[in-house]
């Protein structure tokens, strides 16, 4: 436990382990949760002929031209079955002896895609679907829930002043979430506070200096009550919205004096956001790879379009304010895109990516992967790792637990 935790918890009077973990109904459905170890040695070299499809995880890597399944790596062929795949041993520490994926919830459309948000003083999970409606026109919107683990029960979130095409969420206070608006048409996007009880909303944030931001995205808060958000350029390319006067940047935003600054400029399309569990470093996802003007159109197999993770250094001006410095890669990933990202207690780096969940050490080393299919978002409650996976939830109790971050039993802005 970091300092900045630990003198969270004691302000608030509240023992380590706050973040409790939820007790997952026995209804919940177990899935196939095969462990196998790959060493990173004995893929160095593959022979001759190989190939692989970019979009498609190790296993389906072929040698030879007769096309049969990659053998030169510890287990061969039983790689196909594997769903915890360990490339570095410390992964079995983070997942523990017997981890078990279940389904929490599942629907035959896309409900379960942005914004988790563990919500531990009322025990229930707040999610947002993907974009419903007709998505080649600007008639499109979504749905929030709230699930809960134990009952499986999921509930709709009924906002009582319009979000539009909501996206990402954290927890602001023990039954509220801050909500990032994409916006709509003419009408760009914003920070709302929204109390998933009752439905009440108000508004935070809605420009810079008179300008639209973009369709935000992603959004944290720092024990500061400092929030950053990223704002990428998605709902132009996924013609929701007709107006951008911004570029595909990260914000910082203060909701005590509405001082709202640009942090960083330099990426393709920033998404996921997430800070140390000491509040030291900032992760950023760019999955430019996704970019709809990329030369496959957005299908992540274009090899000069970003799909990492990039690491920032937090500092304070002089004036007190937070800057962002020594901008580095931290990762990049080889199936999708990295999306939604989180951190657990350790420090170590977890990321919904195209074959699933990747996690990776503070160093950014591969430490291994939870296969399930892509994952778009994902969310730590308490040492259970929830997983979006559009048209299902589904969960795993690990070893790794996540931080406790602000807003969970107090308000992140007092």
């Amino acid at each position: 436990m970091d300092g900045l935790t630990g003198s969270f918890l004691a302000k608030n009077n509240v023992p380590w382990g706050l973040n409790p973990s939820p007790h997952i109904g026995s209804a919940a459905d177990a899935l196939p949760s095969k462990v196998c170890n790959v060493s990173p040695a004995s893929l160095a070299e593959i022979p001759e002929p190989f190939e692989r499809d970019a979009l498609e995880p190790l296993h389906t890597t072929k040698v030879a031209p007769s096309g049969h399944q990659l053998q030169d790596t510890p287990k061969g062929a039983e790689l196909k079955d594997c769903v915890f795949l360990a490339h570095d041993s410390n992964f079995h520490s983070l997942i523990g002896a017997n981890p078990t994926v279940k389904r929490l919830a599942q629907k035959d459309y896309t409900f379960a895609h942005e914004g988790p948000v563990w919500l531990p003083a009322i025990g229930k999970l707040f999610f947002v679907s993907n974009r419903l409606g007709d998505t080649d026109s600007s008639n499109q919107y979504v749905e929030l829930w709230l699930l809960d683990p134990e009952t499986l029960e999921t509930t709709q979130v009924q906002p009582k002043v319009p979000i539009l095409v909501a996206n990402g969420a954290t927890n602001w206070s023990p039954n509220e979430v801050l909500i990032l608006q994409q916006g709509g048409n003419n009408t760009g996007g914003a920070l709302f506070v929204l109390d998933v009880l009752t439905g009440a909303a108000r508004q935070l944030l809605d420009n810079f200096q008179g300008l639209q931001f973009n369709s935000p995205n992603d959004v944290v808060v720092s024990r500061e009550g400092v929030v950053y958000f990223t704002d990428p350029s998605f709902g132009i390319q996924q013609k929701f919205r007709s107006v951008m006067q911004l570029g595909d940047y990260l914000w910082r935003f203060n909701a005590r004096t509405g001082d709202t600054a640009v942090v960083a400029t330099t990426f393709e399309q920033p998404n996921g956001v997430v800070l140390s569990p000491n509040g030291k470093v900032m992760y950023v996802t760019d999955t430019g790879c996704k970019h709809a003007d990329a030369p496959d159109g957005g299908q992540c197999t274009s090899p000069n379009m970003s799909r990492s993770i990039y690491a920032f250094d937090i500092i304070k001006g002089s004036d007190g304010a937070t800057l962002l410095s020594n901008k580095r890669l931290f990762a990049a990933v080889d199936v999708g895109a990295p999306d939604g990202i989180k951190v657990d207690v350790e420090g170590n780096v977890w990321t919904g990516v195209g074959d699933g969940v990747a996690a990776y050490s503070p160093s950014g080393k591969l430490l291994g992967k939870i296969l399930v299919g892509e994952v778009a978002n994902l969310v730590f409650a308490g040492d259970v790792l929830v997983m979006m996976r559009e048209t299902e939830v589904l969960a795993v109790k690990l070893t790794a637990r996540g931080v406790v971050l602000p807003g969970m039993l107090a308000p992140a802005v007092a």
